[in-house]
């Protein structure tokens, strides 16, 4: 699979819209657009990293060196985002649609307050 269509795929399942993805990430749109195109097939480092961190999967996964982006590659030893990810398996899609909805609260948050 190529980059934009993993990049397609990933930002669908987590509900955003390409300019939310772009602003997630630091990118533009059009930019956005363009990796999913197929426009684009190559990434400056940094760039694919704050991509896959704003898709919640690895780079390697975002490049087709690895099949499936493993949770536990993302979250490391981090017991909260263990217990998060544990539990979101267990809610019902009406409520991982809340919790996404309270995520992005929380975001856009905490992103104003470094703006100031």
């Amino acid at each position: 699979m190529s980059l934009g269509r993993r990049v397609s795929k990933c930002r669908e399942e987590l509900g955003m819209n390409q300019k939310q993805l772009a602003d997630a990430c630091g990118l533009t749109q059009a930019t956005i657009s363009r990796i999913e195109s197929g426009q684009v097939n190559e990434l400056k480092s940094d760039a694919l990293k704050r991509l896959a961190g704003a898709l919640g999967v690895t780079t390697d996964y975002l490049v087709d060196k690895a099949p499936e982006a493993k949770t536990s590659e993302l979250i490391g030893d981090d017991l909260k985002a263990r217990f998060i990810f544990r539990n979101y398996e267990k809610l019902p899609e009406e409520g991982k649609q809340e919790l996404k909805g309270f995520v992005d609260y929380l975001q856009n948050k905490y992103k104003k307050g470094k703006d100031k």
